[in-house]
């Protein structure tokens, strides 16, 4: 008998973009949880409060989360 642990089964990309792909904040929610599991803490000063950034490209759209803080 085996003694080895099953790891979760990860989403493929495929799966990814059907789940994520018409909802952006869900979308966003879910890279905020993995890169911060315990709130949006910024790199460069520690602060906790960000606002929610919208780049329009030619070819693309992208989000970024900037820190709030004013000094």
């Amino acid at each position: 008998m085996s003694n080895k642990v099953l790891k979760p089964k990860k989403a493929s990309l495929y799966q990814f973009t059907q789940k994520y792909s018409n909802n952006i904040d869900n979308c966003i929610e879910f890279f905020k949880s993995m890169k911060w599991p315990e709130g949006f803490s910024c790199d460069r000063c520690g602060c906790h409060k960000y606002y929610l950034v919208k780049r329009v490209g030619k070819t693309k759209t992208s989000y970024v989360l900037e820190c709030d803080f004013m000094p």
